[in-house]
């Protein structure tokens, strides 16, 4: 691998329990090979506003001799995720700086950008054994059925809070942060069946091993 002492991953979120999973995901994703910090910037259309701005002072720095890469995660939600990846690497390449999906001739790149789809509770509903710890009152869960069958197709908070619900879980309304702070300390990366979280945690791997 590739030696990575110095490096540090900058990654940009768009709502607070995202910031809170990545809280507890990243360490295990990482392993101590990387310094990292996550920013939250508050909405899905902040981040997409000002996300030009935001690499560009990355390639500033980047080219001053910091060490750095960029994630840059949103929620797929209802948009068109191809129409939202060309949107992301577009203002990447405007802003001078390389991606994993258009690396340089080296193979290099600085920017990876990640959809979950549809939204952060698709990782929940990827990992059951993390559900079941996080919540006592769950029976075993089946991953062949329901929700459960295809993560990212049934993905949405709304989802997940129905599901909870009948079990006395969350019975008026789901609250993402308190959710995503008891549920990410007991995500296990390699066994979980989300499509999107299998794409970033690949992606980041890339990261390190560059």
């Amino acid at each position: 691998m590739a030696e990575t002492k110095g490096l540090c991953i900058e990654v940009l979120v768009e709502e607070p329990s995202a910031e809170e999973a990545l809280r507890h995901i990243l360490p295990k994703l990482i392993c101590g090979r990387s310094h990292y910090k996550i920013i939250n910037l508050g909405s899905k259309s902040k981040l997409l506003r000002k996300l030009n701005q935001r690499l560009s002072a990355y390639r500033d720095r980047i080219k001053n001799g910091e060490n750095l890469r960029v994630v840059v995660l949103v929620d797929g939600d209802d948009d068109d995720c191809q129409t939202l990846k060309k949107q992301l690497e577009t203002t990447a390449n405007q802003s001078g700086l390389y991606t994993k999906s258009s690396p340089d001739h080296y193979g290099q790149f600085v920017v990876l950008n990640r959809i979950v789809i549809k939204e952060l509770e698709s990782w929940f509903i990827g990992d059951s054994e993390a559900l079941c710890k996080a919540f006592s009152s769950l029976p075993s869960i089946s991953t062949k059925s329901g929700i459960f069958r295809s993560p990212d197709n049934d993905g949405s908070w709304e989802a997940l809070h129905r599901f909870l619900k009948k079990y006395g879980i969350y019975k008026s309304s789901y609250p993402k942060i308190d959710a995503a702070r008891r549920i990410a300390p007991h995500m296990n990366p390699d066994q979980n069946r989300s499509p999107s979280f299998n794409c970033f945690k690949t992606g980041l791997e890339a990261i390190l091993s560059q």
